[in-house]
């Protein structure tokens, strides 16, 4: 059984690999600590001097769903590292370097991509050597002949290879975008002498969510919104943003989806609530953040605007704020044995939930969302850029 259907109901209906994939994550994730385990040493003691080293970068890249891996990265590494954490798309690198990285800087630059083959995946690299030369670069992918790949390992970085089965076939990316957050995490926590993600009890939170949410009264609620509006602050803000993305790819932009801060959100954004929208919350890990995240899910279900509110959250803010479990919100709760973990390590769990909310929303309005867009004007690699020389 797939999800409490089924797999042969998944293939009829074009869904095949993104249920796979969806449904492989938390295998995914317990093979991590292998990888860490026979990664370069040479990167190790290169990046655990450069993230005790404040006058480095640190750089996290990609195009799409890889930038929100970085989005969820950076913020998450520079509460514990000296050295400069930032998050910048390829696509902007490829567009204009100068405008994205510190002249000269001196450290990493993550490059993130399922494939490695598309356009900006290599170009990104080569533009940021014209501002940055001492940057690494560092390919993280699930392509171990791609592009990307090939040119980090030829003398210009470190390739970092994902199990070979988050080389998605799906048009969107699930297993790839969560294994290269959590191994990215682990990496970079190791270097830090922190302690590293839980992959066992992720792997359980994701077993289990894959197992009851796709036919849960939550769910049921969820995909009969018009609109999803997905919130989250800090590193969670990253996932917020793939999750908006997950439903409107899947759906081929029947559904109309925004990411935004918990605080971001008053400034305007939360214009777009009406009563056929639906306000997905993820809450932070930290009880500093939760405050702000607790009192604008108030403010949300006390307007009474929406058409539903749900609230994704560890057990502890639950405990630490009753009045949200007691309220007509769908609460959706982390098992406790998950307290501990951080934003970052959260973050593929949280994704989850939408990477399963656009496969619902997708089947349901008889969209395949192996290939949403079979007329091709989308593409699971992307097409039709031209790469301009950059004036160095």
């Amino acid at each position: 059984m797939q999800f409490g259907k089924d797999p042969d109901w998944f293939n009829t209906h074009g869904a095949t690999a993104t249920a796979r994939e969806i449904a492989q994550q938390g295998d995914c994730w317990e093979k991590i600590p292998a990888l860490l385990a026979t990664t370069n040493p040479a990167l190790k003691t290169r990046l655990h001097a450069a993230l005790h080293d404040a006058r480095a970068t640190i750089a996290f890249s990609g195009a799409g769903t890889s930038a929100y891996v970085g989005d969820i990265l950076a913020p998450a590494i520079q509460r514990h590292s000296r050295a400069h954490s930032l998050a910048t798309a390829s696509t902007d690198l490829v567009a204009q370097p100068a405008g994205k990285l510190p002249r000269d800087a001196h450290g990493f630059l993550f490059a993130f991509a399922r494939s490695g083959n598309s356009p900006e995946s290599v170009a990104s690299l080569e533009k940021a050597a014209t501002i940055a030369p001492e940057l690494v670069p560092v390919a993280v992918t699930c392509n171990d002949r791609g592009a990307l790949a090939e040119h980090c390992r030829n003398g210009h970085g470190y390739c970092c290879q994902m199990p070979p089965e988050t080389h998605d076939e799906s048009f969107v990316m699930t297993s790839s975008f969560s294994t290269m957050t959590l191994f990215t995490a682990a990496l970079c926590r190791e270097a830090l002498d922190l302690p590293p993600p839980d992959f066992a009890a992720l792997a359980v939170a994701q077993r289990h969510a894959r197992d009851t949410y796709y036919t849960s009264p939550a769910l049921d609620a969820l995909a009969r919104a018009a609109r999803i509006i997905y919130l989250g602050s800090d590193a969670l803000y990253g996932a917020a943003r793939e999750s908006a993305l997950k439903i409107l790819e899947m759906t081929a932009g029947k559904i109309p989806t925004m990411a935004e801060t918990t605080l971001g959100f008053r400034h305007g954004p939360k214009s777009l609530i009406n009563n056929e929208t639906a306000v997905c919350f993820f809450i932070s890990s930290d009880p500093y953040s939760q405050q702000y995240d607790r009192d604008l899910a108030l403010e949300v279900l006390g307007d009474g605007n929406a058409a539903h509110v749900h609230i994704y959250a560890p057990a502890a803010f639950l405990v630490r704020y009753p009045e949200i479990a007691a309220s007509r919100a769908h609460v959706t709760a982390f098992d406790a044995a998950l307290d501990g973990q951080d934003d970052a390590a959260l973050a593929p769990l949280y994704v989850q939930y939408a990477q399963l909310t656009g496969l619902r929303c997708a089947l349901d309005a008889g969209i395949s969302p192996d290939n949403p867009s079979p007329d091709g004007s989308v593409n699971r690699v992307v097409k039709g850029v031209t790469d301009y020389p950059y004036p160095v």
